[in-house]
């Protein structure tokens, strides 16, 4: 497979969701319906092996989407979530939607750089295994709580600075997410919501894109340098640098999980280049396409591949009648 323009007019760029966008039943029609979606499902199965006893298609489907609340443990959360990526992606190539760049938030680059063929499948799951269970080994509870207002007011409040919370995401002028201390979120979680703002947990458990990660630098970096990056075939955009990557590395890697997520400057930076895009997410919620429309305004053409409302092949439906 070689990178190529997208049907129509304008580069395609597909986006790939990081950790918080998982929930149990994700893409529950598509596998039940479109034999694509379904092999790539269960080709993850085989190249992950299974977690505890499970394979990845028994915990995503084997509880109902209610309990997504507690979906939130690394061990399960991140092979879930490249699952459903890497086996979109091949939906939509199947449908002939080839992206010229892949765009990666947080997990999502790597999910990315797999769909790349950066990564053998086997290869990214292992190293998402090894991942888990350093992070579950070496670093404290923490909390990610997103909030629907821009990064800079947010970032002044007093409250935040007190509970030692750092931005984590600028997503766009009106959402951006922190990290915390677990202890300290219930004052935080108070303080915001009594100056009016609308906010919600991030279903994770550990403090990603800020300084509470820094005691597992080390042995994530160790375990990125064992592993073997081809170059990709298809240009890839990281929210890390908001630059074109050249290349994988163990380096870049940790710059994902430790600095901040810059998708609103990413994507601004994308169209100053002042060619036409197009945005795709593969992944399973929209939420990436609504930032991008937040970002770049409501008549951007940003279509997720399915949703959280479980019509799924409308979705795919409406994707091939606007890209087509």
């Amino acid at each position: 497979m070689t990178a190529g323009m997208g049907a129509g007019n304008g580069r395609t760029v597909m986006m790939f969701a990081g950790q918080g966008a998982q929930y149990y039943q994700m893409g529950r029609e598509l596998f039940g319906a479109d034999p694509v979606f379904r092999a790539a499902m269960l080709r993850c199965d085989q190249a992950a092996g299974p977690i505890e006893g499970r394979s990845i298609t028994e915990i995503i489907y084997g509880r109902p989407m209610a309990e997504s609340e507690s979906f939130d443990r690394q061990m399960e959360t991140a092979p879930a979530l490249l699952a459903v990526g890497w086996s979109l992606a091949q939906v939509l190539f199947a449908r002939g939607i080839q992206p010229e760049l892949l765009l990666g938030y947080s997990l999502g680059e790597t999910i990315a750089a797999t769909v790349a063929g950066v990564l053998p499948l086997e290869d990214a799951f292992a190293l998402l295994f090894e991942n888990a269970r350093i992070i579950e080994a070496m670093l404290p509870p923490a909390a990610m709580l997103a909030v629907l207002e821009g990064a800079a007011r947010v970032a002044a409040l007093p409250a935040v600075r007190k509970a030692g919370a750092e931005v984590a995401a600028e997503n766009s002028d009106r959402h951006c997410v922190l990290t915390l201390p677990r202890a300290a979120l219930p004052a935080l979680r108070a303080a915001l919501e009594a100056e009016g703002l609308i906010v919600a947990l991030v279903p994770v458990r550990h403090g990603f894109h800020s300084s509470l990660l820094a005691p597992a630098e080390s042995a994530l970096q160790a375990a990125a340098s064992r592993r073997a990056f081809a170059p990709p075939r298809y240009r890839l955009v990281s929210c890390a640098t908001t630059e074109i990557l050249p290349g994988l590395t163990a380096a870049h890697l940790w710059q994902v999980a430790r600095g901040p997520i810059l998708f609103a400057e990413t994507l601004r930076k994308l169209v100053a280049e002042g060619t036409p895009l197009r945005f795709v997410e593969a992944g399973p919620t929209g939420t990436l396409a609504t930032f991008t429309r937040q970002v770049l305004g409501p008549k951007t053409l940003a279509l997720p591949a399915i949703n959280q409302f479980g019509q799924d092949l409308r979705s795919l439906e409406i994707l091939e009648e606007r890209f087509g």
